[in-house]
């Protein structure tokens, strides 16, 4: 079976109105964030990225490490040579997809499960006022019977989507194990300045520009579930 995976230079984010979504905590940047201010720096990145016990990156004593990739990957859907009597295809433009990807990697022989809860922000305009918007998307993705070594975790939104309401802006998310301590957390974010763990700050997540969409789903339900597939464990 032959593959063809095509890879673009991702996200290129126009520079964001005035507006404000908290500061409650201290945000990543060195200056915080004011109301009526720009939302960061184009090209900035903040990232918080811990193991169990706070320990850093690649600490042995963790039981799980994980790093984010910096930015959300677009990507046109696979394509399968295959010898089955089809129709020809009905839509000719390559749509694409947003891939939310992180690499993790577990320090015990074996781990019973592993859940990953992924929050996402793209940035659009409203449909029927045309005022700036953030989209906040979140899913838990679980993995059974992991091994010691290294993974990859992957969750994405549909072209749909990406076309309608933007592409990722600011990407987070969490590892637990059986119980609901965090064994690993990062966050990564593009263009735009966000407190530490924003997805728990009440003012963001009630702020009157942030709408909360469905459909970010795992990379197991979409077409790029066939490639590299041993990267990725099983989903229970």
């Amino acid at each position: 079976m032959q593959t063809r995976v095509g890879f673009l230079s991702v996200l290129t984010v126009c520079a964001l109105g005035s507006m404000w979504i908290g500061s409650a905590g201290a945000a990543p940047s060195s200056r915080n964030v004011t109301a009526g201010s720009m939302m960061g720096t184009r090209g900035a990145r903040t990232t918080a990225a811990r193991t169990a016990g706070g320990a850093e990156e690649g600490g042995a004593e963790g039981k799980v490490t994980v790093k984010l990739d910096q930015r959300a990957q677009k990507s046109e859907a696979p394509e399968f040579n295959a010898n089955a009597k089809v129709k020809s295809r009905l839509v000719t433009k390559r749509r694409e997809w947003a891939l939310v990807e992180c690499e993790y990697s577990t320090h015990e022989k074996w781990m019973d499960q592993l859940s990953f809860t992924y929050h996402v922000l793209s940035s659009s305009r409203d449909e029927e006022s045309g005022k700036q918007i953030y989209n906040y998307y979140t899913t838990t993705v679980r993995y059974i019977d992991v091994p010691k070594g290294k993974h990859r975790s992957c969750v994405c939104l549909s072209p749909n989507l990406v076309e309608r309401y933007g592409e990722p802006v600011a990407m987070a998310l969490e590892v637990t194990g059986k119980g609901s301590d965090v064994l690993a957390s990062d966050q990564t974010s593009f263009g735009i300045n966000l407190p530490k763990e924003w997805w728990k700050n009440d003012k963001v997540m009630n702020s009157e520009m942030l709408k909360r969409r469905n459909g970010l789903i795992d990379r197991s339900k979409t077409p790029f579930a066939l490639i590299n597939p041993d990267d990725y464990e099983v989903v229970q």
